[in-house]
């Protein structure tokens, strides 16, 4: 039996938080501009919103990675808002995806250690809390994907 004598967490995460980003901002360009503000079928949340979801868990996570307290989740309907128009998400994700990175690279393992209330109003680890921030982002992608079903596209846009 083999023995790991370490494990770059941070590094792992940081890559997947790069992947996971590039699978949205592929499958966010799927997506006709036409329809990016649409909901279907009465139920799904418009692309906008997506977004503004994604986004806004990012940057509440950055904050507490870096000790602070944040207000994003009070403004994302605003965010939403701005994010009817596709290329300032497009930004604002990538943006928050390079800030979250080098925010999870740079804190200590005393603050990746602690806990803090979550959102959702339960006590979980900074660095869980920031591994549940990463794959939110796929969460999200895959509600793309599903719009994108319902506008007859099945086509994997970030597969080669």
């Amino acid at each position: 039996m083999s023995t790991t004598t370490g494990v770059d967490a941070r590094g792992y995460l940081a890559g997947w938080l790069q992947s996971v980003t590039g699978m949205m901002v592929a499958d966010m360009n799927a997506i006709p501009d036409d329809k990016w503000t649409d909901t279907f079928g009465g139920c799904t949340r418009p692309c906008n919103a997506l977004l503004a979801d994604t986004v806004t868990n990012l940057t509440w996570t950055i904050a507490t990675m870096k000790g602070e307290t944040s207000n994003a989740y009070s403004e994302m309907g605003a965010l939403a808002e701005t994010f009817a128009d596709k290329a300032a998400a497009l930004e604002a994700l990538q943006a928050a995806s390079r800030e979250f990175a080098a925010t999870l690279v740079s804190a200590s393992d005393e603050t990746l250690n602690s806990t803090v209330t979550a959102p959702w109003n339960m006590p979980v680890p900074v660095f869980i809390l920031a591994e549940i921030s990463v794959n939110h982002i796929w969460y999200h992608d895959g509600q793309l994907n599903y719009v994108q079903c319902l506008l007859g596209d099945e086509k994997v846009h970030w597969m080669p």
